[in-house]
């Protein structure tokens, strides 16, 4: 068996077996990933697992900030959102799942603390494009979970002793092509299978087969534009010539910003980062 054919079967075989979420957890995820997206049954849901409802109180105050002591679930949806409050729940899932799974990486936590950088810049992103509010908190998980793909080639082709971080700016359009290359796949789209089968939703899918290449011809993909140009945010580029480069221009065009924008959101992430503000 050729490598690449060899690498494919593993990367099946490790995406297959994965763990799958809790049943209530499951059932959740699946009831929000619909086009109805059916509140009722969403609250309902919640409602009859104490569990599930003390997660959703811890998740709201790690990543949106710590709620009221007399909030209930139905004030957070509200002040959150349903979508991406739920889209979280699974990131908490995922990452415990991502530990177990990935276990033999050597350098995990750089995984987690890349992820940590890209989901804050996805949420400036969105803020500085006057999104909603719910928008702007499905961009934050987007963000968390771009990059599974790459863990998951990683383990099959054992490499994992090698580091787990992002690629570098001047690699970003490049290094798709370098996997399909060697690879046969890209860890776009083994990400994207991930989280379908995680039953994430197609926001967050979309965002993660586009995150390299949100602009193909005149196929322009937002989510993967936000988680594309949140790698930008934490360059050092006194010059401009980073986000000059790689027809970044043209995607900050399609995203409806300008230069002027990203700069604010740079000066934002600098900001929230020096000051440990999420």
């Amino acid at each position: 068996m050729s490598y690449r054919k060899d690498l494919g079967h593993k990367l099946t075989q490790l995406v297959d077996k994965l763990l799958l979420f809790p049943q209530d957890i499951d059932r959740l995820l699946a009831t929000a990933v619909k086009p109805t997206g059916d509140n009722k049954e969403i609250m309902r849901l919640i409602n009859n697992n104490p569990e599930l409802w003390t997660d959703l109180l811890h998740s709201a105050a790690t990543y949106y900030g710590m709620a009221e002591d007399n909030e209930t679930v139905e004030d957070i949806v509200r002040r959150v959102g349903a979508q991406p409050l739920i889209q979280l729940i699974g990131v908490s899932y995922a990452k415990k799942a991502i530990e177990e799974e990935f276990a033999s990486l050597k350098y995990l936590n750089e995984y987690f603390d890349h992820s940590g950088n890209i989901s804050l810049g996805c949420r400036i992103l969105a803020e500085v494009s006057d999104m909603p509010q719910d928008q702007c908190q499905m961009y934050t998980v987007a963000g968390l979970m771009h990059d599974i793909g790459r863990l998951a080639i990683m383990v099959a082709s054992n490499r994992t002793s090698a580091h787990v971080l992002g690629t570098l700016w001047d690699k970003m359009a490049s290094v798709i092509y370098d996997e399909k290359t060697l690879l046969g796949t890209d860890h776009c789209d083994v990400g994207m299978q991930i989280c379908r089968k995680w039953k994430f939703s197609q926001i967050i899918q979309e965002g993660i087969l586009r995150h390299h290449t949100p602009l193909i011809d005149n196929n322009f993909n937002l989510p993967g534009a936000i988680i594309f140009i949140a790698h930008f945010l934490s360059a050092s580029d006194p010059s401009g010539e980073i986000i000059s480069t790689l027809s970044s221009a043209e995607i900050l065009a399609n995203m409806k910003l300008t230069l002027d924008d990203f700069d604010k959101a740079r000066r934002i992430y600098k900001s929230r980062i020096r000051n440990g503000v999420s």
